[in-house]
């Protein structure tokens, strides 16, 4: 049975592969951009985990010959033409954003073209998962992240009154008596949104659970995220205020991302036992 597979496979990795080709300077300039910016890493684990999601939800039916009909090969090709549409359209325009964000509905129109709704069926969970990997505009990551930044302040500045500790906020500065302190870009959680509904929505895919679980540990990534930094930077601050301007270089601090990720991951964890334990025991 996987022996025959690959053949009903061969098409749609042929016509795949030939609309991956043309995304080239498209995929070049993402990889680029996750190399560059840290809050956008994520990118390069985006494509492995799609596989990994279309692997495991290939099933037996491609072995068979396409179920495809006269109305779904036009959509498909639609959505083919439409996706190949915005390529061109941003890459001429310096639209980089259209022409990433048009990548996975060109290949869903490949999919359905060629292997028809059965294979859609198979793939298209994986196919949707590479949204996350596209970066969001520039411009509305920068007013996101300064609306955050504030908002970070405002929730750090009346945690630590609550702790005792006196604070003035003003606007992303937050005065201590013996320093002043910045809520930088790199200590809002924002741009990692992406990272974070990304890690929540694998995190619920890569084992078998009931729908609304999938739905409700896919959702609860960001607010955890945010929870897991707003609590990180409530942190940072009290220390400093305890112990002087040497807390700002510890590891919590130096390594925001990689700390909010692995809070995350644990908060994550930690909701999905209570669901489970809600769900009752498994048939």
């Amino acid at each position: 049975m996987a022996r025959q597979s690959v053949p009903g496979w061969a098409p749609l990795i042929t016509a795949g592969t030939a609309t991956l080709a043309l995304y080239a300077p498209v995929l070049a300039g993402m990889a680029a951009d996750w190399a560059r910016f840290p809050s956008q890493s994520h990118g390069f684990a985006v494509p492995v985990i799609s596989a990994y999601l279309i692997w495991t939800r290939r099933g037996t039916a491609a072995s068979g010959l396409p179920d495809s009909s006269l109305a779904t090969m036009s959509i498909g090709l639609a959505a083919l033409v439409t996706g190949l549409g915005a390529l061109l359209i941003g890459s001429l325009s310096g639209e980089t954003f259209l022409a990433r964000i048009s990548m996975p509905l060109a290949l869903l129109g490949v999919v359905l073209f060629v292997g028809g709704p059965a294979a859609v069926r198979r793939v298209w969970v994986g196919l949707a998962y590479l949204l996350f990997m596209v970066p969001l505009p520039y411009l509305t990551v920068k007013i996101l992240t300064y609306q955050s930044r504030l908002l970070d302040a405002g929730i750090t500045a009346a945690a630590l009154r609550r702790l005792g500790v006196p604070v003035l906020q003003d606007g992303v500065m937050l005065h201590l008596p013996n320093i002043t302190l910045e809520v930088a870009e790199d200590c809002s959680s924002v741009p990692a949104i992406a990272a974070l509904i990304a890690l929540g929505v694998a995190y619920a895919l890569l084992r078998p659970r009931p729908v609304w679980s999938r739905i409700t540990l896919a959702l609860a990534a960001a607010p955890l995220g945010l929870l897991a930094n707003i609590a990180r930077l409530i942190v940072t601050v009290l220390a400093a205020y305890l112990v002087g301007p040497v807390a700002i270089g510890n590891v919590i601090h130096q390594f925001a991302g990689t700390t909010v990720f692995l809070a995350t991951i644990l908060l994550l964890r930690g909701l999905d036992r209570m669901l489970t334990r809600l769900s009752g025991p498994r048939r």
